[in-house]
C-alpha cells in the first residue's frame, strides 16, 4: 500500500512567502553604537570615514525556529490529508466493509419476494471482491446479527440458504442502528450497507435518530411488485349470553380489503376446537374494511380454542385469526342493608347489577343481623348501603379489605364509621342539604381512573345531567384519591387502596331520595366498573401479538411451552440485561422480571400450549397468537427518503460513482484524519520555545 499526502486547501502555500520576513529581520537588525562627545574636538572638521562590512546572520537558531513555525501553521490552515492507494487494485480504492441486511418480516412471504430477496443477498455475498469483510443481519420487528465482519462466503451464503419468512413486522429502526454499529467500529475507508426489502411504509417512522458515519453508503436492493392484493382477519370480538342456563357466545370478525379491485362472495370460516362449525359468505369493497358474525355457540369446555379463517391468497400468514376462550368469572357481592330497611333501599342497585356481562355479577342481599364471616370469604366485593359500622363489623370489614377484598360504602342519613377504622378513607361530616328548590350537580371527574375512563370519551355519558339534592360531608385523609367532586367542591367518590384491597366510598344515596343519578343511563356502567374495579376483574386476554412476552408469576415449578412449530421452550426467568433500544416487549419483559415473573417471548403465530414440564397435557393451558396486521398493508415508502434520512444525502449519479469507484471524497478523508490540528499545535509550540529562546539571547548580549 502506497501512501501519498494531499491538501484541501493548497493556495495557502502562497503564504509562504512570508519566509522572507525572519531572514529580512536578521539581516538588516544592526546593533546600535554609543556615541561618546569630547568637548575638546568639537572645532575640529568632521572627515566621512567609509566602510564595507558583509552583512551576516548571527542567531540562525532563532531564525530556523521562526521559519519552522511559520511552514507549520501555514500547513495546517492547507488542511492535509493522506491518500492510501492498494498497489494490487489500484482501481477500488481498497477493502469494503459491507453490512447485508435482508428483510425476514411476514409480509416478504407475499408471492415470490421471500426467493427474489434471498437471491438477491445471495448476488451481494457473489460480488464481494477478495479481502472484503461482510455482515449478514436477517430483521423484522428486530435484528438478528447471523455472522460479523467475516471474509467467509461459504458461511454467508449457507446462512442465506437456510433462512426463513418470520412471523414478525417490520421495523427498520433496529436494524439500521446496528448497521450503524458495525460500520462506525470498521477502520475500513469504504463502508457499505445493503438493504433488502418490500420498503413497506408502516416500517419507518422516520423521526428515528440515525446517522451512519461519513462517507458510509446505504444502498436500497427493493423487492417489491407493480400491483399487489390482499385480504386480512384484523381483528375478533365477543358477544356473551346465556341460554338455558350455558354460556353461549357470539363471534364477530373483522375483515380488511388491501386491493384495489372488490371481492365479492369471500369464504370465512369459524373453527372451534379444531373443527369447522360454520362458513359465511361476505363481500369486500376495494381498500374498504367489513365484518362478518356468525350464529352463536355454547363454549364446549374451560379453555376452547377458536380460529378464523378466510381463503388463502398471495398473502398467506393474515389469513387466520386465533383465539382462546373460557367462560367468563362472575363477580360475587353481596349488599349489606341496615335492620328495618325498605324494600326499595337497594332496588336500583340491585338490577343494574343482575343485567352485567362482562362481567357478569353474582348478588346476594342480606340485611346486617344475617350478615356473617363466612359471607365475607365467599365475595369479591361487599357493598355497605346506608349502614353504621360499629363492633365487630369494623373489625371483619377491616381484615376482609386487608386480605384483598373490594368494599363499596353508599352514604346516607345513617352511615357512620368509628376513626379506628383505618381503611376507610376519611372523616364524616353532617349531611349537606341543597335547599328548597337547589339542586347540585357532579362537577369533577377524574377521567384518568379505570371507573371514570370510559365515560372520556365524547357522547359516552353525562354525569352533569343527574340532580343531587343532599349528600353527606366526608373530609378526605391526605393519602386519599378523589375521583369525583360536586359543584360546590365537595367529595363525591373517593378511593383508598390499602396494601391488598381497595375501599371506595359514594357521598349519596343509590336511590331517587338523595338524586335522581340511578334515573340516568350513566348509572348502570358507572356501577359496573366500580365494582369490576373493586373486585380487581380483569377480562382474559383472548390472544396476544408476535413480539409480545408473556408472564405469570413464577411459582418455582419448572414450565416448558409447546410452540406452534413443535418446539419446547422452557418458561423461566429472562436475563437481567438491558432490553434493546427501540423494543418496547423487551422493556417491558425486563419490567415483569424485576417481579420474578416467568417469560416467555412470543415469535410464532398459533397457539402455544403452556405446561408443567412434569405434569403432563393436563397441566396446560392453550396461548393463541397472531401476527401485526399493520404488516397487511403492502404500500411502499420510497427507498430513497430512508437513504437521505440516514445518510444526510440521497443516492444520486454522484454518489453512486463514489461507490463504484471505492473513494471516499477529499473532504471526508480530511475531516476524519484531522492533521491540521497537530501541525497547528506544533507551530504554537514552536513559537513558544522561539520566545524563551529570544528572551535569553536578548539579556546574553553584551
Amino acid at each position: 500500500m502506497l501512501t501519498d499526502m494531499s491538501f484541501l486547501t493548497p493556495a495557502f502555500f502562497a503564504a509562504l512567502a512570508g519566509l522572507a520576513i525572519p531572514v529580512l529581520i536578521h539581516l538588516i537588525q544592526r546593533e546600535k553604537k554609543q556615541i561618546v562627545h569630547f568637548p575638546s574636538l568639537m572645532f575640529l572638521e568632521k572627515i566621512p570615514y567609509k566602510s564595507v562590512q558583509r552583512r551576516r546572520i548571527h542567531n540562525w537558531a532563532l531564525l530556523l525556529l521562526r521559519v519552522a513555525a511559520i511552514i507549520l501553521i501555514i500547513a495546517g490552515f492547507a488542511r492535509p490529508f493522506l491518500n492510501e492507494v492498494t498497489l494490487a487494485s489500484p482501481a477500488v480504492g481498497g477493502a469494503r466493509e459491507v453490512v447485508i441486511l435482508v428483510d425476514q418480516s411476514y409480509s416478504m412471504g407475499y408471492a415470490d419476494r421471500w426467493q427474489r430477496a434471498q437471491a438477491e443477498a445471495r448476488r451481494a455475498v457473489n460480488g464481494l471482491a477478495a479481502g472484503d469483510r461482510a455482515s449478514l443481519v436477517f430483521f423484522d420487528r428486530g435484528a438478528d446479527v447471523v455472522a460479523r465482519s467475516t471474509e467467509d462466503r461459504a458461511q454467508l451464503l449457507t446462512a442465506i440458504n437456510a433462512a426463513k419468512v418470520g412471523a414478525g413486522a417490520t421495523r427498520y429502526a433496529p436494524v439500521l442502528k446496528v448497521a450503524q454499529s458495525i460500520l462506525d467500529q470498521s477502520q475500513r475507508l469504504r463502508r457499505e450497507a445493503i438493504l433488502i426489502s418490500d420498503f413497506q411504509k408502516v416500517g419507518w417512522e422516520g423521526t428515528q435518530d440515525i446517522r451512519f458515519p461519513s462517507g458510509a453508503v446505504l444502498t436500497p436492493a427493493p423487492i417489491t411488485d407493480a400491483a399487489t392484493s390482499n385480504v386480512a382477519v384484523s381483528s375478533v370480538a365477543f358477544q356473551r349470553g346465556d341460554f338455558s342456563g350455558q354460556e353461549r357466545v357470539t363471534v364477530t370478525a373483522g375483515l380488511q380489503n388491501k386491493g384495489d379491485k372488490p371481492i365479492a362472495g369471500l369464504e370465512v370460516g369459524l373453527d372451534i376446537g379444531g373443527r369447522q362449525i360454520q362458513v359465511q359468505r361476505v363481500s369486500l369493497e376495494a381498500n374498504a374494511s367489513g365484518s362478518v358474525t356468525f350464529q352463536p355457540f355454547v363454549l364446549p369446555a374451560l379453555i376452547t380454542r377458536g380460529t378464523v379463517r378466510t381463503a388463502a391468497d398471495t398473502l398467506p400468514q393474515d389469513n387466520s385469526f386465533y383465539f382462546t376462550l373460557s367462560p367468563g368469572r362472575p363477580v360475587t357481592v353481596v349488599i349489606v342493608e341496615r335492620a328495618g330497611a325498605g324494600r326499595d333501599l337497594s332496588l336500583y342497585l340491585a338490577r343494574a347489577l343482575g343485567i352485567g356481562r362482562q362481567p357478569t355479577f353474582k348478588l346476594d342481599v342480606k340485611p346486617v343481623e344475617r350478615f356473617t364471616p363466612d359471607d365475607l370469604a365467599g365475595h369479591d366485593v361487599v357493598v355497605l348501603n346506608d349502614l353504621p359500622i360499629s363492633g365487630g363489623l369494623a373489625d371483619r370489614l377491616k381484615s376482609f379489605v386487608e386480605r384483598g377484598g373490594g368494599l363499596l360504602v353508599v352514604l346516607g342519613d345513617r352511615s357512620a364509621w368509628p376513626d379506628a377504622l383505618t381503611v376507610m378513607p376519611g372523616t364524616l361530616g353532617p349531611p349537606v342539604d341543597r335547599g328548597l328548590g337547589r339542586t347540585g350537580t357532579v362537577g369533577y371527574l377524574d377521567y384518568s381512573h379505570p371507573v371514570f375512563e370510559l365515560f372520556r370519551a365524547p357522547r359516552s355519558g353525562n354525569f352533569a345531567d343527574a340532580r343531587v339534592f343532599r349528600y353527606r360531608r366526608l373530609d378526605p385523609a391526605p393519602s386519599v384519591r378523589v375521583l369525583a367532586r360536586f359543584e360546590d367542591g365537595g367529595v363525591a367518590l373517593a378511593e383508598k387502596d390499602t396494601a391488598q384491597g381497595r375501599v371506595l366510598v359514594w357521598a349519596t344515596t343509590l336511590d331517587n331520595l338523595w338524586s335522581d343519578l340511578v334515573l340516568k343511563p350513566v348509572f348502570l356502567p358507572f356501577m359496573h366498573r366500580a365494582v369490576a374495579h373493586l373486585a380487581k376483574y380483569e377480562e382474559p386476554s383472548s390472544w396476544q401479538t408476535v413480539g409480545q412476552v408473556y408472564s405469570e408469576k413464577s411459582t418455582g415449578v419448572s414450565r416448558i411451552a409447546l410452540s406452534p412449530s413443535g418446539q419446547r421452550l422452557p418458561v423461566a426467568a429472562a436475563s437481567r440485561q438491558p432490553a434493546a433500544a427501540g423494543s418496547t416487549e423487551r422493556r417491558a419483559a425486563a419490567e415483569a422480571n424485576s417481579n420474578n415473573d416467568a417469560l416467555l417471548e412470543l415469535d410464532e403465530q398459533g397457539f402455544y400450549e403452556i405446561r408443567d414440564a412434569a405434569g403432563g397435557p393436563a397441566t396446560g393451558r392453550a396461548l393463541a397468537v397472531n401476527v401485526d396486521t399493520s404488516e397487511s398493508d403492502l404500500s411502499p415508502l420510497d427507498p430513497q427518503e430512508l437513504v437521505a434520512a440516514v445518510t444526510g444525502r440521497a443516492r444520486g449519479d454522484t454518489a453512486a460513482a463514489e461507490v463504484e469507484a471505492g473513494e471516499l471524497r477529499p473532504a471526508d478523508l480530511e475531516r476524519r484524519q484531522a492533521i491540521w490540528w497537530y501541525l497547528l499545535l506544533g507551530g504554537v509550540v514552536i513559537l513558544a520555545g522561539e520566545t524563551l529562546l529570544s528572551n535569553r539571547l536578548s539579556r546574553a548580549a553584551p
